[in-house]
């Protein structure tokens, strides 16, 4: 008898909030918080119990009640970059976080391009892998969280998963993206960087967002949710792998996501602008909070197993580009890192994953740290003129495109039979001036009313970038859904 009542007491003792201070996985020893701002910190006690909380980098006691269920909240302000410090929590049982950064903290999420890590896929290495792994134990001011998979049908409060130091095994096992963001920003501002990696290969964007959120662009998107798997669900993701991390203050959002929405173009613009606003929105951050992207690489979607619908297209990959291209315009606070130079026809995950996070850490540099001397944007189209059997193709740029004395590649033209034709297409020079236009004509087309460029599913040798070598931003000036390509 004695012996069932000490394993009741005990098992009684063990539930949430009947007993010591319980803290989120994200609240732990070895985390990185945002510097300059009110960081959360909350957690779970006895129903009304009082929570005494002491920083080592500030000489005030926080006292916070827990509300009936346990839960408490508390904000700390946190001074510029540094530490390490210790965080003390005590209901009566003192609690100890040791090792805490204070510096800049960034979400990564998106599907597998995300989610592929430095040491790779089976039989798809990242370039680079094996050198950042085996360097990552130099960077003890990177700290590295990533959220276990899982599914839920309503919001959770905790996920799983523990912040780690950088070192070879764990971040090994990081997303490369996400890795090599973070390096470059801790290079270039020489402070702590904490990255918490929330991602799932093969996923749609409807699931990570609310189900509000989702149904403010399709009302209707729930009567078709039961024909997709557990994690393609609308919100699945998003109350399992999201919502539990709210509370943790951060800066910013990076997303590389889109393959798993291929074929629905005219939608992804305003999923994309309702994810960034129901995760401003969910961080309580308002449009301050920047929303960096990564353009999908070309990839053969002519294969059979990754056609829509089996339907050949050659250009299903640029219509997602191009609905990509159209949420800057839909989002405050963004800008999209261009990989047109960087895909592989026959690899779905593209290798230079080192040059995905470079992109994204100079768009942060410039976009959200003020740091100046560099133009973070490659070439965007912004008017063709044709006539005399050319188009001029004006581009807004920084500086001067290039390359000046070599032809260009990935160039199409076409007239009114709507063929298009590779174009043969150079850098108009100027003299006192930045050279931002090209010229684009070809002998098959007299009278040319249309060009493209990189609008092909697979591109091969794209070549026009700035001076800094940021590659042009793929385009059409046609709305043809019917165009033909000469053989």
């Amino acid at each position: 008898m004695k012996r069932i009542l000490f394993l009741l007491l005990a098992l009684c003792l063990a539930q949430p909030g009947t007993g010591r201070v319980r803290l989120p996985s994200l609240i732990g020893s070895g985390m990185v918080l945002q510097r300059d701002c009110e960081a959360r910190i909350w957690g779970w006690a006895a129903p009304d119990a009082r929570i005494k909380l002491t920083a080592s980098w500030d000489t005030q006691t926080h006292n916070v009640r827990a509300d009936g269920e346990g839960r408490w909240d508390v904000r700390l302000r946190t001074p510029g970059a540094g530490g390490p410090y210790t965080l003390t929590i005590d209901d009566g049982e003192r609690v100890t976080l040791d090792d805490i950064l204070i510096g800049e903290v960034w979400l990564c999420s998106g599907q597998s391009n995300m989610e592929m890590p430095l040491k790779g896929f089976d039989s798809q290495p990242v370039h680079g892998g094996l050198d950042a792994a085996m360097r990552a134990g130099g960077y003890p001011g990177i700290r590295l969280f990533q959220v276990a998979r899982a599914t839920a049908s309503e919001p959770q409060q905790d996920c799983t998963g523990k912040w780690e130091i950088s070192s070879m095994r764990p971040a090994s096992g990081f997303s490369a993206v996400g890795y090599y963001f973070g390096l470059w920003l801790h290079r270039a501002l020489g402070i702590p960087v904490g990255l918490i990696e929330s991602d799932w290969g093969a996923t749609r964007i409807e699931a990570w967002m609310s189900a509000g959120a989702a149904q403010s662009v399709d009302e209707k998107i729930l009567a078709t949710d039961a024909a997709y798997d557990a994690q393609n669900r609308v919100a699945a993701l998003y109350n399992a792998m999201i919502r539990p991390l709210t509370p943790y203050t951060l800066r910013g959002f990076i997303w590389y996501q889109g393959e798993s929405n291929k074929g629905y173009h005219a939608k992804y613009p305003y999923d994309m602008a309702a994810l960034a606003a129901n995760w401003r929105a969910a961080w309580g951050g308002g449009e301050q909070m920047p929303f960096y992207y990564v353009q999908l690489a070309p990839f053969d979607y002519d294969i059979p197993m990754h056609r829509f619908r089996g339907e050949e297209n050659p250009i299903l990959l640029p219509l997602m580009v191009e609905a990509q291209i159209r949420a800057l315009d839909l989002i405050p606070n963004t800008g999209m890192a261009v990989n047109t130079d960087l895909g592989d026809a026959t690899q779905i995950h593209p290798p230079r994953k080192d040059l995905v996070g470079q992109r994204l850490a100079l768009l942060a540099l410039t976009g959200t740290y003020g740091c100046e001397g560099i133009d973070s944007r490659g070439p965007l189209f912004e008017r063709a003129d044709f006539g005399d059997g050319r188009a001029v193709v004006t581009f807004r740029s920084n500086s001067t495109l290039i390359p000046t004395d070599t032809p260009l590649q990935g160039f199409e033209i076409a007239g009114k039979d709507r063929i298009f034709h590779p174009a043969e297409a150079f850098v108009i020079h100027r003299d006192y001036d930045f050279s931002r236009q090209v010229e684009v004509r070809s002998d098959a087309v007299a009278e040319p009313v249309a060009v493209r460029y990189a609008f092909r599913n697979v591109v091969e040798r794209v070549n026009l970038t700035n001076t800094i070598g940021l590659p042009a931003f793929p385009f059409r000036t046609d709305t043809w859904d019917d165009a033909g390509f000469a053989q």
